[in-house]
């Protein structure tokens, strides 16, 4: 036999022998890997991860998926850690990827505690935020913007509204053809009443002059007759007789400019007495209300934040946008990034103002919730108190915050959330921009 076909029987044998180990085996990199042990880790769904998946630790690869199985209505994952890693109590595993389209792996987030998991221990799974749940998350989100547009197609869309904003147009017109009609009829007397209220002022202020420069000259001859002789008081009592005379006809020209203006006599005695002045200024006045009420009950606002929670050194941001109606009724809607389970949460709220008082209810980081809020020293110092999520296991999620005005447009924000709850009590801090 030629020893080319030595070799190749002896090829063709020695892959067989390969192939029957990787069909029957099922991964020949199993046989290579260092011993280590199990843990486990529960999931709503496992989409995307597959077996022999890698485990990581800070970025680090620290162990595989051996199997994914499913238990209840839940899938339970097994993990095998490589024997030299050691994973402190209190971590969590969520699953990750690199990039947007990269394979899908365990992510270990070490936790604080000073034991180590053994094997056959279960880990807390975190869930991954999926596109299909971004999706199914922003298609609620904009159900909730349907309604919000729905509500104030509501109050701006209907038929009394038109009718209101019609009514506002129209009496904006006659305000402003009655504003034009009054000055084209009045503007020559305006003007008249004006020139003759200076003339009048000038002239009242020159006899007052006068007046008081007459007192002054009867003050100093009495005190220069107390001082002199019996002989000079004759002379000086026929002084004040001419003082006196002086002041006399200058109180009777003051009295008669007045008794004019009462009569309605000249152009200032029309103006103060034209029956139907005030009238048309009320009139006015009453038009001018009735076009800026509408126009100012409404108000639009938003928020954008960012909260610190220094213990789990999380980054928590959000973002609102509010409309206050009639100057006392809200209504709000929020988007709010939860860092630690690393999806996008909404609220949808409505309450109303009353005093330094301002309760809301709805939901609230897409659980239902109620909320109050309480104003001081003119809005620069807000409190509120909100409690969410009711049912939550053992109890309630309750949140405390604290807004200081410092700028026009900036606040600083210091809270303490979950406080009822020991484990997860943990205070928080940040900033709030607000237009």
């Amino acid at each position: 036999m030629k020893q080319e076909i030595k070799i190749g029987i002896f090829l063709t044998t020695a892959l067989l022998i390969v192939a029957t180990f990787i069909f029957v085996v099922g991964d020949l990199g199993v046989l290579f890997r260092k011993p280590g042990y199990s843990l486990i880790v529960s999931y709503d769904s496992a989409t995307g991860l597959e077996k022999r998946a890698v485990v990581r630790m800070a970025g680090v690869k620290v162990g595989y998926v051996k199997d994914i199985r499913l238990k209840g209505r839940k899938a339970e994952v097994e993990l095998i850690i490589n024997s030299g890693v050691s994973i402190p109590e209190g971590s969590r595993a969520t699953m990750a990827s690199i990039g947007l389209l990269g394979e899908k792996h365990i992510e270990i987030l070490p936790g604080e505690g000073e034991d180590f998991f053994k094997a056959g221990d279960a880990i807390e799974g975190v869930p991954s935020v999926s596109f299909d749940q971004m999706g199914t998350t922003l298609l609620a989100i904009g159900d909730q913007f349907k309604g919000i547009a729905q509500i104030i197609n509501e109050m701006i869309g209907g038929e009394e509204s038109r009718q209101n904003f019609r009514d506002t147009l129209e009496n904006l017109a006659t305000f402003s053809e009655e504003l034009n009609e009054f000055l084209g009829e009045n503007r020559v007397e305006i003007q008249k009443g004006l020139q003759s209220s200076q003339q009048t002022v000038q002239t009242f202020e020159q006899r007052v002059e006068d007046v008081s420069k007459n007192l002054n000259e009867l003050i100093s001859v009495l005190k220069d007759a107390v001082g002199e002789s019996r002989e000079n008081l004759r002379v000086n009592m026929e002084s004040i007789k001419e003082l006196i005379k002086s002041i006399e006809k200058s109180l009777e020209l003051l009295n008669k400019s007045l008794e004019k203006i009462n009569k309605g006599e000249g152009t200032l005695g029309k103006l103060i007495h034209q029956p139907d002045l005030y009238e048309r200024a009320e009139a006015v006045i009453d038009d001018l209300e009735k076009v800026v009420d509408p126009v100012s009950s409404i108000r639009l606002f938003s928020v954008m934040s960012a909260e610190y929670y220094a213990e789990s050194e999380m980054l928590k941001g959000s973002f609102t946008l509010g409309l206050w109606v009639a100057k006392d009724k809200l209504l709000l809607t929020q988007i709010i990034y939860n860092p630690w389970q690393e999806q996008l949460l909404y609220s949808l709220q409505g309450g109303f103002r009353w005093g330094n008082f301002s309760p809301r209810i709805g939901i609230m980081e897409s659980k239902m919730g109620a909320g109050i809020d309480y104003y001081a020293l003119k809005d620069r110092l807000k409190f509120s108190l909100e409690g969410f999520d009711f049912d939550r296991d053992p109890q309630p999620q309750f949140r405390f915050r604290t807004r200081v005005t410092t700028l026009k447009y900036l606040h600083l924000l210091l809270g303490l959330d979950d406080f009822t709850f020991s484990s997860n009590r943990e205070v928080f801090f940040g900033l709030e921009f607000g237009f």
